[in-house]
């Protein structure tokens, strides 16, 4: 995975995520966020393609419902991001 491909995420692009996701994860601070996105991109970084990444999913780890929501881990990627800017 690439970080620095998720630096161009459009203003159209942050506010459809925050408004699909939400503002921010609550009891996580700025540091619990890049901290949790360096660990996400380190685990994927076996992942060559944009296509292999579009195609995973994962339990939305900052859902609380039970079963948590399924969401694509580019867009969790690009949602955490979208907050940190």
């Amino acid at each position: 995975m690439d970080r620095a491909q998720t630096q161009r995420i459009t203003p159209a692009k942050r506010k459809r995520l925050v408004k699909t996701y939400g503002a921010w994860p609550p009891g996580y601070s700025k540091e619990d966020i890049e901290l949790f996105l360096d660990l996400l991109y380190r685990m994927y970084s076996y992942v060559y393609t944009r296509a292999e990444i579009r195609k995973i999913m994962l339990a939305n780890p900052f859902d609380h419902t039970h079963p948590p929501h399924q969401i694509k881990l580019i867009d969790l990627t690009d949602w955490l991001e979208a907050l940190l800017i």
